[in-house]
């Protein structure tokens, strides 16, 4: 048995092995970040030089399954993409528009997608479900938060307020990841469909318009911070976002270890407060048979490039190599652990 990788980052703490778990960031203000933005400067930052003789990659089409055009998943891989032409010669990534996690998922399984964004939850309930899947992992990236967002004229103030046979929730599509946490939040609370809340079925820019004219009361939306397009709503229709974090015991306890209290900091949206709210992981997730040094380089271009696609995409400034590894239930592709193990000290 390969005996388990410890690195030790640039703060001088030693990381959690890669078969083992570490702690999340607890919020945004509190983390150890990559200082390198090149590839060659992520091996100096680790405290290591790179290894002298890398993989070669395999060249040829390189489909990634993003997300919603105004979600996160959409701009990081368009981001991540253009990184990946750029060092990877002969590979020509082509960033698929996708309903998110669930899609993505599938998309990977069979072959549609050389790889994808997933959330951990989503994640999770297909590796329980899917017998003799070959899906591996490169990354953990960065974290989901639950929005549940009502307008300022409104005058709504918490989730309780939300609660009667009149008011209209949309909890995203059927069968998206979106859907799922939205409805297990409304699940711990209780809460049951045409009795406690009207459900709407609606995607993010559906349901954005809906809200804006008044034909909702509310939205659920879990995406990375911050979301482009609830960005533009706030900038437009002043909103709220209600606060969810007490249920974090409640979510871990019914539903498992992917969800954990956030902060959504201080004017993240145009006019909000800090709220505190639900967090989950996201991955960058392919499959075992994808070509190991194609991983390999995939994964190095994830690490070293964050600051560059950080520029476009805020949410990439949450990479910490502390938890890069850690991605679950999900085993790490070979190509990954290979480069993971090369900037070791």
């Amino acid at each position: 048995m390969t005996p388990p990788v410890r690195a030790r980052w640039p703060n001088g703490r030693r990381a959690a092995t890669i078969d083992g778990m570490a702690p999340a960031p607890r919020d945004l203000g509190r983390r150890t970040v990559l200082a390198a933005g090149t590839l060659a400067a992520a091996g100096t930052a680790l405290g290591c030089a790179p290894i002298a003789d890398e993989p070669d990659w395999r060249p040829g089409p390189l489909p990634i399954a993003s997300g919603v055009v105004d979600g996160v998943y959409n701009p990081y891989g368009g981001a991540l993409a253009q990184r990946i032409a750029r060092a990877l010669a002969g590979v020509t990534p082509r960033v698929r528009v996708t309903g998110g996690s669930v899609d993505n998922l599938a998309q990977v399984i069979d072959g549609t997608a050389s790889f994808g964004f997933a959330a951990a939850d989503v994640l999770a309930r297909t590796l329980d479900a899917t017998t003799g899947h070959d899906l591996a992992g490169l990354a953990h990236i960065y974290d989901d938060y639950v929005h549940l967002v009502v307008t300022e004229r409104s005058g709504i103030g918490s989730v309780e307020e939300l609660r009667g046979p009149k008011m209209r929730i949309s909890q995203d599509r059927p069968g998206s990841g979106v859907e799922l946490v939205a409805r297990r939040v409304l699940d711990v609370l209780g809460w049951r469909a045409g009795r406690d809340f009207q459900p709407v079925h609606s995607h993010l820019t559906a349901s954005i318009a809906m809200l804006r004219a008044g034909t909702i009361d509310a939205f659920f939306w879990s995406g990375g911070l911050p979301t482009r397009a609830i960005a533009r709503l706030a900038r437009t229709v002043p909103i709220r976002l209600l606060p969810l974090g007490r249920l974090g015991d409640r979510m871990v306890g019914r539903y498992g270890p992917y969800y954990r209290t956030s902060t959504i900091p201080n004017m993240m949206y145009p006019g909000t407060g800090a709220v505190r709210s639900l967090a989950l992981p996201n991955h960058v997730v392919t499959r075992g048979g994808v070509d190991r040094g194609l991983a390999y380089h995939i994964t190095k271009v994830i690490i070293a490039e964050r600051d560059a696609i950080a520029e476009t995409v805020p949410s990439a400034n949450q990479l910490d190599m502390h938890s890069a590894i850690q991605t679950g239930k999900l085993d790490l592709h070979p190509g990954a652990v290979d480069y993971y193990r090369s900037i070791k000290p």
